[in-house]
């Protein structure tokens, strides 16, 4: 045990069988794991979901986020263990958008309100981006302090509800990577380059979780923002998070090396290092059993990978769009594979599940460019878009050159400046898309104020920030 009374050398992933989102199954599963694990809650209770992005009757597909029938199983269940005095659900969905318009998407604001009127304690849905924050000391790579959310600080136990899919950048998103929606998004921008692996593995120390049920019945492949749904009829469950992600990995048909925050975490000493280190037990016990039931989800195909290589995805679809990628620093001739080609991918991924495939090959031709790109570049008299702070490239013959100078540039960044110059219709000019995103961005910087956020915010900067400067 650690000085949390975490058991970190508890490499047992229990794997149950679950074949739909049936609420008494999966409640059932849920009692019987935390009895397994000897998981007893007491007190206040932080629950984080994963909901990265959510919209109006599933428009760009439901298994982007934690299903809420789960979501509903675990709120109950542990609303009824003895001792537990409240229950907290928090989130920050993808940068720039705010978490409540996901929460209403993915109908978290009902399952909670529902759970919450058939429990006699609080059991609450609240956004991470407006609540105030309490700064943790983590001694990490990237981070040395981490300012998380006040109600998970002051929170006796934490449970994880990740949702297995694939990630265009971390090859899947599980219990380790959850943490990334502990952080606002002025946090959450630091270091999302080169140095996201360590970023993400600093971000175990902060929010380590005390249980996990991973959401694996219907898992998402592809880009993790727009997944395609694959039916794999799993819930996994532990108290190890890196456990829980090897055993999930194998289910994509991944390994730890194929998975860079996994890599970079035993890298630095976290435990298991190895698959044949776990303990698996429920109703798969075997790695043989487990590689026998991740076939449910093949073909590893086109689909399985979409938008995970752009050159390859644009000579898909037949468009003239064109994209260059180079080194980010001019010493070495590393690329960045976390920063702003993850932009990329999901803003042609949102395009794509929005305009569809045929409005990539009539788009205008284009030019893109991440990185130093060290050859002379012909535009042909089309737009050019350097995209992040660390793009350079020699172009001739352009119509115009716009720079996006962030690091890094984010899909919502890339649908505001680049818009409609693509010629592909974006859901920016769309009313249903663009009216219920600013009401509800508005809402939240309101009750940033109602909560204080705002007023913390500027006295850290006055505290940190600006003394720092000076």
């Amino acid at each position: 045990m650690d000085e949390h009374g975490l058991n970190r050398k508890d490499f047992r992933v229990m794997i149950k069988f679950c074949d739909e989102y049936n609420p008494e199954k999966m409640e059932s599963i849920i009692m019987d794991g935390m009895k397994i694990f000897g998981y007893k809650p007491e007190g206040k209770i932080f629950v984080k979901p994963n909901v990265v992005y959510a919209t109006k009757k599933g428009k760009y597909g439901s298994t982007a986020y934690t299903d809420p029938a789960l979501v509903k199983a675990s709120l109950s269940v542990l609303s009824k263990s003895v001792g537990v005095s409240r229950i907290d659900m928090g989130e920050k969905t993808a940068i720039g958008y705010p978490t409540r318009l996901t929460y209403k998407y993915s109908n978290y604001y009902k399952v909670t309100s529902e759970v919450n009127r058939q429990s006699k304690i609080s059991v609450k849905a609240f956004c991470i981006d407006e609540e105030k924050r309490k700064s943790a000391f983590i001694g990490g790579k990237v981070h040395d302090n981490l300012r998380i959310s006040e109600k998970m600080a002051n929170a006796d136990s934490y449970v994880y509800l990740p949702k297995l899919k694939c990630h265009c950048v971390s090859s899947m998103t599980g219990a380790v990577k959850l943490n990334i929606g502990i952080i606002s998004d002025d946090e959450r921008a630091i270091r999302h380059d080169f140095m996201l692996n360590d970023k993400i593995v600093d971000l175990i120390e902060a929010g380590y979780p005390d249980f996990i049920i991973m959401d694996a019945i219907d898992v998402g492949v592809g880009n993790e923002a727009v997944p395609t749904p694959r039916r794999l009829g799993l819930i996994l469950m532990g108290i190890n998070p890196l456990a829980v992600d090897i055993a999930a990995a194998r289910l994509l048909g991944y390994n730890i090396t194929d998975v860079p925050y996994l890599q970079r975490a035993v890298e630095r000493g976290y435990k298991p290092a190895k698959l044949k280190e776990l303990n698996l037990i429920g109703d798969i016990k075997t790695i043989k059993a487990l590689d026998e039931h991740a076939k449910k989800i093949l073909p590893y195909d086109d689909e399985f990978y979409r938008w995970q290589d752009i050159e390859k995805e644009l000579k898909r679809l037949k468009s003239p769009i064109r994209f260059y990628w180079g080194p980010a620093r001019s010493h070495d001739d590393m690329k960045c594979l976390t920063g702003c080609v993850m932009g990329i991918k999901m803003f042609f991924g949102f395009n794509e599940r929005y305009a569809g495939s045929a409005a990539f090959s009539k788009a205008r031709p284009a030019v893109l460019v991440v990185g130093k790109y060290d050859k002379e570049i012909d535009a042909k008299g089309s737009e050019v878009f350097l995209i992040g702070s660390c793009s350079e490239a020699k172009i001739k013959n352009a119509k115009k050159i716009t720079r996006i100078d962030s690091c890094y540039a984010t899909a919502v960044e890339l649908t505001q400046v680049i818009r409609g110059r693509l010629g592909i219709p974006t859901p920016l000019y769309s009313p249903s898309q663009v009216l219920p995103l600013v009401g509800n961005m508005m809402i939240a910087s309101f009750m940033k104020i109602i909560n204080g956020r705002y007023l913390q915010d500027i006295s850290h900067f006055l505290k940190k920030g600006l003394i720092k400067r000076i």
